[in-house]
């Protein structure tokens, strides 16, 4: 826990994270195989006039000197999320992926950064509650497989966590842990599932926690005292550790039982009060106490637990320089916790990453609306966050608007511009209403009803049953059955003002006309003279083509038209709750996270000491955002599915008409998630 050894994970081990396996390793030898074995698809592209420097959806970095007609690897990549920005800024490219980014003169040779993204950072809610206690999160052979893959090549002669073993002794159950059963020479891939088994916090959470503390996960040579020192528990930072707590099982156990204790869970004492759960409360900034503190609003336990075992969060320039060092009054360890956490374990997490540069200054957007901006590459400032945007309605478009500023569409379909990155001012959008079958999935809980299914989606009980195939008219259905409703809605289209950076020149698998800086206008013509009007020859093309060859598929190489911003709806439900035996509105208002008096007045309760056992109450809302393509041209499920990253049967269980294979006519909204 001290904060010195924070301190070095953030200049030093955060360095190890990337270069050792927080990203897929990637080599010269594995790009040239994949090269040799196939044309890369490039996703992403940009071009300083004479190059075009792009990347695949792996996020592999490639270039071409023939306008994109080959391209050759680089040996580089921004595989562990790939990459979605490439551009050319006047004097280097740059491309951006999740917190990172990588710049090139020359686009053949690349220096990978961290980007001092992460306004998603909140001082109150490092991780939910969700991700953190969560019993046996992942196997034994996971995690083995985990460690494998973020630590490939341990130094000759060390001993490092994915090898490392055991043996443990069996530990009772008590009110915070199930019991252990110990073993000999266990795995520490065992005794982090075993553990979190036991006392029901996350494999991912043990896992960060031991890299922020000691960079076990990655360290190449570790020594014994880091695995003695695992967790850092036991070891405060105004006295020495407790050596009662060494060994690595030892430490991962407690600490994990630790944060357990910290919620003062039914037969203990109410010691842990000073992070209260809901209230507001003076963290301070770092161990020496006239650096002062900074009020938090404390949102769940598991923030509150990080903060009883390291009790300081970062200062304003730890949050800018969020890659490495800030001043003598920062601390990084629960900076480190939740920028590893996100690092490692949400790649399932919708991001991106877009660039843009004006004037000589690079500026970069992710989507919670953090902006940062360099002149060089190499010193980034992070500027603010914009206004309005939420985990709901997060950006989905960056770049410049119609006369040069800066621009972002955010998933409302709202849109600003702005001169300095700092001010923005609306952008007028226009939108569209068009009628479209809307496709809505239902996971059957306990309790659930066909009756009361299709009322709270506003659907009849007969449309219910003939859509699913449900025996019985509907009588038995069972919990976890998944049941598809399909409805008619109108679904707001927006038409985006916002404009890709000029450097770009392809974007999301679409090349799209490179005006190369410098370049003529006019194409040269062929030999043979110019091509006749609507021919559709062009400078590339051969000046006879074979009158027999196959016209191409629209799968195949030729240009597609460039997306579309995505259509989004919103539709808000109300949650329903059954009144149990023994039940009162106190008990229902507690366990829903409202009031009882709310409940009185959206249930219109006459009597709030009489509620009736099977009655339904409604005891809050739920709000669920779908997104849609605008099919183009050309369009089928398959190449919808590619372009928008999603999975195919995914797609075509959201959209029940659409067929594999099968055309999709232009302007049909094609529902994404």
């Amino acid at each position: 826990m001290k904060y010195w050894l924070n301190l070095a994970l953030s200049a030093l081990a955060l360095g190890a994270v990337i270069a050792t396996g927080a990203l897929a390793p990637f080599s010269a030898s594995s790009a040239a195989e994949a090269e040799e074995s196939a044309t890369p698809v490039i996703t992403q592209a940009a071009t300083n006039g004479s190059l075009w420097a792009g990347s695949d959806g792996n996020g592999a970095m490639y270039w071409s000197e023939d306008r994109g007609t080959s391209w050759n690897a680089t040996g580089f990549g921004l595989t562990k999320s790939g990459v979605s920005s490439v551009i050319w800024n006047g004097s280097a490219f740059l491309a951006t992926s999740y917190f990172e980014g990588a710049r090139s003169g020359d686009g053949k040779t690349w220096t990978r950064f961290m980007l001092p993204l992460g306004s998603a950072f909140d001082p109150g809610n490092i991780i939910s509650d969700a991700e953190f206690f969560r019993s046996g999160s992942m196997s034994v052979e996971q995690i083995q497989a985990f460690l494998n893959q973020r630590n490939p090549d341990c130094r000759s002669g060390f001993v490092c966590m994915k090898d490392y073993q055991e043996t443990t002794f069996s530990r009772d159950q008590t009110v915070l842990c199930q019991a252990y059963q110990g073993a000999e020479n266990e795995s520490a891939a065992a005794i982090v599932h075993k553990v979190s088994a036991a006392c029901g916090v996350s494999v991912e959470a043990l896992l960060v926690l031991i890299q922020k503390e000691q960079s076990l996960v990655t360290l190449s040579a570790p020594s014994a005292t880091r695995f003695e020192r695992a967790t850092g528990y036991a070891c405060p930072d105004t006295a020495p550790c407790d050596e009662k707590y060494f060994g690595f099982y030892n430490q991962v156990y407690n600490a994990a039982k630790q944060f357990k204790r910290y919620s003062n869970p039914p037969g203990t004492s109410r010691f842990f009060t000073w992070f209260p759960v809901g209230t507001t409360a003076p963290v301070r900034y770092h161990p020496n106490a006239a650096c002062g503190t900074t009020p938090v609003l404390i949102r769940n336990q598991a923030t509150a637990g990080l903060y009883y075992f390291t009790p300081y969060t970062p200062n304003a320039i730890a949050m800018v320089n969020l890659a490495s060092t800030g001043d003598s009054c920062s601390a990084y360890g629960n900076r480190n916790f939740w920028r590893v956490y996100n690092y490692w374990f949400n790649p399932t997490k919708d991001f991106g990453t877009w660039a843009t540069s004006r004037n000589g200054v690079s500026t970069v957007m992710d989507r919670d609306g953090t902006i940062a901006t360099s002149t060089s590459l190499t010193s980034w400032q992070r500027i603010g966050v914009l206004a309005g945007v939420t985990s709901a309605n997060p950006v989905t478009q960056f770049g410049q608007s119609a006369t040069g500023n800066l621009a972002v569409l955010l998933t409302d379909g709202s849109a600003f511009e702005s001169a300095n990155g700092a001010d923005w001012t609306p952008l007028v959008v226009s939108s569209s209403e068009v009628v479209q079958d809307v496709v809505t999935r239902h996971t059957v809980a306990s309790g659930d009803t066909v009756w009361r299914i299709s009322r709270a989606n506003g659907v009849s009980v007969s449309a219910v049953v003939s859509e699913n195939n449900l025996p019985s008219g509907g009588s038995f259905i069972r919990v976890g059955q998944t049941l598809t409703m399909t409805k008619r809605g109108v679904v707001t289209t927006f038409d985006s003002p916002v404009v890709s950076d000029p450097s770009i020149v392809i974007s999301a698998g679409n090349t799209k006309e490179e005006d190369a800086p410098g370049a003529s206008d006019t194409p040269a013509e062929p030999a043979g003279g110019t091509p006749s009007e609507g021919s559709g020859g062009s400078a590339d093309a051969e000046a006879s083509p074979d009158p027999s060859a196959e016209a191409p598929s629209a799968d195949s190489s030729a240009e597609l038209p460039p997306l579309e911003a995505l259509v989004t709806e919103s539709v808000t439900r109300n949650i329903s709750y059954t009144v149990a035996r023994g039940d009162t509105l106190i008990r229902i208002a507690f366990r829903n996270k409202t009031t009882v008096s709310k409940l009185v007045s959206d249930n219109s309760i006459a009597n709030r000491n009489r509620i009736v056992q099977g009655q339904k109450l409604t005891v809050g809302t739920s709000a669920q955002v779908m997104t849609y393509h605008r099919s183009q041209t050309g369009d089928t499920p398959e190449r919808v599915a590619e372009r928008r990253s999603v999975d195919l049967s995914t797609l075509l269980s959201l959209n029940s008409a659409l067929r594999s294979g099968a055309g999709i006519d232009v302007g049909t909204l094609v529902r994404l998630s």
